[in-house]
């Protein structure tokens, strides 16, 4: 496996990492999380009612309900579009159990998660700017990472109203992360010329 493709995978992912350090500890998410409403009665409140772990929303999505008439569907949906304009709309993960911190696991295979996405990255700018130079390598490399923001932040933004303030927070760290994690491929990679079947 070419080096310049290996190191610009390991330069890379520690970018990214390290970014993802600095954004966190920094306080970049501070203000976008708030303590959940109610607090602790809430939570247990939450708690008791929740059967399982999972994405919990609301309004919900209409219940299976064979035996209904056309009429009674149509009444049912018509509440539910009620809620949606009363609100509010939430969308929530939630996570039943004890659960104890353990930051070598969680820091492990956020690392490994990263690193094998930074892999990619850098194959596609190195596939993308194969006969050209760096700055195509780098236009590439904003290319895919605004098809990523995009195809996550913005789609959940568009589609399940996310809080524009918690998607523009989401789109920047991601973007500055990303852009950093290929920047490596844009320096290190080399442009391959006709006939030359050494990777780029």
């Amino acid at each position: 496996m070419p080096k310049r493709y290996l190191l610009s995978i390991v330069l890379g992912s520690v970018l990214v990492f390290c970014w993802g350090g600095f954004a966190w500890a920094g306080g970049l998410y501070d203000r976008f999380m708030h303590p959940m409403p109610g607090g602790e009665a809430v939570v247990k409140a939450m708690d008791a009612a929740a059967p399982a772990s999972g994405m919990y929303v609301h309004p919900a999505p209409l219940p299976e309900t064979p035996g209904a008439s056309a009429q009674e569907r149509a009444a049912m949906e018509q509440a539910r579009m009620e809620q949606f304009h009363a609100g509010p709309l939430i969308m929530m993960a939630f996570t039943k159990g004890p659960k104890e911190s353990d930051p070598a696991r969680m820091f492990t295979r956020g690392f490994l998660v990263e690193f094998f996405a930074t892999a990619m990255l850098v194959a596609a700018v190195g596939l993308a700017g194969a006969g050209h130079g760096r700055l195509r390598r780098f236009l590439a490399l904003q290319a895919m990472v605004a098809f990523m923001a995009l195809a996550t932040h913005m789609v959940s933004w568009a589609f399940m109203d996310t809080p524009n303030e918690w998607t523009a927070v989401l789109v920047f760290d991601s973007w500055v992360g990303w852009t950093l994690a290929g920047l490596p491929a844009v320096f290190l990679m080399r442009s391959m010329r006709p006939g030359d079947t050494s990777a780029a």
